[in-house]
Formats: C-alpha cells, structure tokens, sequence
C-alpha cells in the first residue's frame, strides 16, 4: 500500500517549504545553528541552509528537482563555503549505487555527505518527525486525527455525545449555547502543539482555546466578586441562597427580563421572592456592577449566545 507521507514528498512542488522542513529537519536531527540561506527566495549560491555538527560546518542543497544527479553536480560544482559536511535534501529516491558516486564526489571536495532523500525523509517523518510530517505535508498523526475526529463528532452531533463536565461558574451553566464551553472541555484533554499544529483548523481551535480560558477566568472572579456584595446586601446567611441573587442577576445582565427569567421556571428557594432577586439585581446595578451591562458580563452573552435557566 503506498504510504500517504511518500505520495505527498512526491508531490511537494513548493522549494521554499520544502527548505523550511529541510531546516526543521536538521534542527531535529541534533545538528545546530541550522539557518536557511534564502527561505524567502532569493540567490543562495547552491547552498540553501547552513548548520554545525558540534565543531563542524555544514550546508545543505535541497532541491525537488527529478533530475538529482544532475542537480547535485551543479550544486556541488558551485559550492563555495569550506562546510566539511553536506546534507542533500530531495523528494526522490537516492540508489545505493547513486548514493556511492555522491559520497564519492563530494569526498573529493573534503566533504562527508548525508543524503535525506524521499525514502529517508518518509521514515523520519512517519516516526520520530510526525510534529514535521504535520506541519508541512498535513497528514494527522494520531493525536491529530483523534481530535479531528472527536471535534467534528461533538459540532455535528452534539446531542449525541456526553456531557460529563460540571462548569465552574454559573454563568457558564446558565448559557444557552453550551457548545463553546464543551469544545474548551475537549480540548483541555490534549497538548497545545497536537492542537495548534492540527491540519488545516489547528490555529482556530487554539485561539477558541485561549479565548474562552479567558471568559471562564473573568466569569468566576466576577461571581465571585458578586457573591461577596451579595452576602453583604441580605439577610439570608447562606451562601446557597446568595448564588440563588448571582444567578438572577447574572440573568438580567445577560439581557433577560424579569419576566423572561420567570417563565424559564421556578429556581427559587429560602423564602426568596422574584422581587427579592429583582431589588439585588438593581442594587448590583447602581454599584459599580453597573459595568457589567457594557463590559465583560455582557460581551459574554454576546460571544456565548443568550442565557437560560
């Protein structure tokens, strides 16, 4: 069965890239001070990428071009640094024999030669460079298509998929849509470089990753910072029934109602009326809460759809 990885070094027909992934190759194949010459485009003398073996210099040549015996004995013949090593990099594969009178010519400039060619670079990338084959050729790997597959299972069919997280906050559970807090939840179970560097919507998920840690930092010190002033507003001595007020509140901040927040449905208790919560809202309200209705509370329910019971 032809291997995924192969087909697509097969087909790579981007130079610039491809000395991109020949550099982060290098850099992960131990050798040092990897720089590319001309990643940008631009005359490089032959000589794309520079680097150490510890004390001893290097330059590689890397090239797409099919013809390789003909391309490395122009590279090699413009070679002009006193680099003891070089490395060729190419998306073909290199024959033994080939392999010979490579080491052979390059020997005859006072060169060690280290050949990546299609074969090489498609074991590297398929095991201890799979962060490199994602990167550059967009192939998953197995964390990758994991968290393809459990992402897109959870935005197509979210009825069907559990739900097994509490929220933290209760601005969090009062959301409609729960949808952006359950993705968060996904992805708090993966690495951040599995989800930045996922083919094709890696960026997106982390920035949704970022975002939202955010939202759920800012919702649990506004609660709270309300159930404190909460505590302090009633009579009622116990916290339960101060979440009873926060909740309420955080409601009519969202832009419900009083009445909208009352068909939703009975979450009363302690003897508090829908008068009671509506004094605390409006309390809240002339406090410096009042921030809330045009800050962070507000861009919230914006961002996260409009809240529920």
């Amino acid at each position: 069965m032809l291997s995924q990885t192969r087909r697509a070094l097969e087909d790579f027909d981007n130079q610039h890239d491809f000395e991109r992934m020949a550099a982060d190759v290098l850099n992960s194949s131990a050798y040092s001070d990897v720089d590319p010459a001309a990643p940008g485009g631009g005359p490089d003398s032959g000589e794309d990428i520079t680097f150490h073996d510890g004390e001893t210099p290097g330059v590689a040549f890397v090239t797409l071009n099919k013809d390789i015996k003909s391309k490395f004995k122009y590279d090699l013949n413009k070679k002009q640094s006193s680099s003891t090593i070089i490395a060729l990099f190419c998306n073909v594969v290199v024959s033994p024999s080939t392999k010979l009178e490579f080491t052979k010519a390059a020997l005859s400039k006072g060169c060690r030669l280290d050949i990546y060619d299609l074969e090489r670079l498609r074991s590297l990338l398929d095991s201890s460079q799979k962060d490199i084959r994602r990167r550059y050729l967009h192939i998953d790997d197995e964390a990758a298509a994991k968290l393809r597959s459990e992402v897109t299972k959870l935005i197509k069919f979210p009825d069907a998929v559990p739900d097994n997280v509490s929220p933290p906050s209760t601005m969090e559970r009062i959301l409609l849509d729960q949808l952006p807090r359950r993705l968060f939840d996904l992805l708090l179970r993966y690495e951040e470089v599995d989800i930045k560097e996922m083919p094709g919507i890696g960026q997106r998920l982390h920035n949704h990753l970022v975002a939202y840690y955010k939202f759920r930092k800012q919702a649990i010190r506004i609660e709270n910072e309300m159930m404190s002033k909460v505590g302090n507003m009633v009579g009622v001595r116990f916290p339960a029934a101060w979440q009873i007020y926060v909740r309420y509140s955080l409601m009519r901040f969202g832009g419900a109602s009083m009445e909208t927040i009352v068909s939703w449905g009975d979450f009363l208790n302690f003897s508090i009326t829908w008068e009671d919560a509506e004094k605390v809202f409006s309390r809240l309200s002339e406090d410096h809460y009042h921030q809330l209705q045009q800050g962070s509370l507000n861009h919230m329910a914006i961002l996260f759809s409009r809240c529920k019971r």
